[in-house]
């Protein structure tokens, strides 16, 4: 399930999969390989962001804050 709006990188990295796979079939041999982010250039960067030990973890509170305000819930409890 994906929100309106907002893009759903697994289905675009599954599609690129696929492009990149078809691609590659036709190739000639002296030409490069095509990858899935060639394909769809919003890819690039998404894999291999986190680090380990260069980043904090992520903050339960601010990621709750996000979820709420995307669904439209309001931040305060009464």
């Amino acid at each position: 399930m994906s929100l309106e709006g907002l893009p759903d990188v697994r289905s675009d990295f599954a599609f690129g999969q696929v492009c990149a796979l078809i691609a590659n079939v036709n190739r000639r041999d002296e030409t490069k390989t095509w990858a899935p982010d060639d394909f769809f250039p919003a890819l690039r960067g998404t894999h291999g962001q986190r680090d380990a030990g260069d980043s904090k973890p992520p903050d339960p509170e601010q990621h709750s804050r996000l979820i709420s305000a995307l669904l439209g819930r309001s931040g305060s409890k009464e």
